[in-house]
């Protein structure tokens, strides 16, 4: 039973979820595998997490760089002490904060945990209070949380719309510094390719920020391992081109060269069939997949049905049917919280590499 303790519930709809025909398998191994995971010397398990503080434990935090001034997508923002009322308004950003060892520190997140949460933090994420069970809380509750930091993943957060809770500008006039994702600065070049690297850089800022440089160097040293084992494994390999369907069916919205599903797909040293395509998401054609037939198709999985419709889409057309990766079953399915860039991003990288090597593209 969930013990989280939910403070407004949102009227959002949950993003959309399904087997794969490759991928569920391969998710199901790689989640299994996290959660044997024994502690390093480093103090990260081989899970990827950071080992918990114990109760009573009274070692001061590493680190006294404050106050600090750092650049954050071009603003600015000063952290006059480690953040003690951090609100984090997407789950990959609890995910991190988790994996640092802060949860004492979260005063309430955004997003209720499900079972796509990273393994490695699930249980701290089912003792958080929630915000929201989806989407973004009002102004209003947030700021009666009284946080000293804000940290979001998308832009979408610092919208002041409907859609997003205040601009950057307002928390800063109310004295409150915000955090966004490296990844996702709104200023970014279109035509500059996200890479794994800026996730490990953000984790490092974000460990400065809280005062727990070790936690995020034992973190990332982790991570770093199992990237570059993950490479290895790959070495007999053939090239390999990939097709990152995200969503619609009458024209697909694909992985662009840019974002999140171009990180993953370049990290493994495969071709993007889309990589010509600025930006990190992008209407393209069905006749360009065909044009292009890719080795394996990866699928964003929505829930609710969505994986089903995509599927069944593209076995019964005519010409899609045809497709290599459909009729050699080369078809991955992610549940939509891991192809968001965070500390999954190393496990989808895994995946997607235990997938190409049970394919014969020789």
């Amino acid at each position: 039973m969930s013990t989280n303790r939910t403070l407004r519930t949102g009227a959002s709809a949950p993003r959309p979820r399904h087997p794969v025909l490759v991928g569920s398998l391969l998710l199901a191994a790689a989640v299994a595998s996290a959660c044997a995971g024994s502690e390093s010397s480093s103090g990260a398990t081989q899970n990827g997490a950071v080992e918990q503080p114990q109760e009573g434990d009274t070692t001061p935090l590493s680190g006294s760089n404050t106050p600090l001034t750092i650049d954050n997508c071009g603003v600015e923002i000063t952290i006059e002490r480690p953040p003690e009322r951090v609100v984090p308004l997407n789950k990959p950003a609890t995910e991190i904060l988790l994996a640092l060892g802060l949860q004492d520190r979260i005063a309430a997140a955004a997003g209720e945990p499900d079972e796509h949460v990273a393994p490695e933090v699930a249980d701290s994420f089912e003792q958080l209070d929630i915000m929201v069970e989806s989407g973004y809380p009002s102004a209003e509750t947030l700021f009666d949380l009284e946080p000293d930091f804000v940290y979001a993943a998308y832009p979408s957060a610092y919208r002041e719309d409907d859609e997003g809770v205040a601009s950057r500008d307002t928390f800063r006039d109310l004295g409150i510094p915000t955090f966004l994702s490296h990844g996702r600065c709104p200023d970014r070049d279109e035509s500059e390719p996200m890479s794994i690297e800026e996730i490990w850089a953000e984790i490092e800022e974000i460990g400065t920020i809280f005062g727990v440089e070790d936690r995020a160097a034992a973190l990332i040293e982790q991570q770093r391992k199992t990237y570059e084992d993950t490479l290895a494994s790959l070495d007999d390999l053939p090239p390999m081109s990939v097709f990152w369907w995200d969503m619609k069916t009458d024209a697909p919205f694909v992985g662009a060269c840019c974002g999140a599903p171009g990180m993953i797909i370049e990290s493994l040293g495969f071709a993007n069939i889309f990589d010509d395509i600025p930006g990190h998401w992008a209407d393209a054609s069905w006749e360009q997949v065909i044009e292009r037939d890719p080795d394996m198709i990866v699928i964003a999985d929505f829930g609710d049905g969505d994986i089903d419709t995509k599927l069944d889409f593209l076995t019964s057309d005519p010409a899609l049917s045809q497709l290599r990766a459909v009729q050699e079953d080369a078809i991955v399915t992610l549940p939509f919280a891991r192809t968001t860039p965070g500390i999954q991003t190393v496990a989808t990288i895994g995946v997607l590499a235990e997938a190409a090597r049970n394919l014969d593209v020789s």
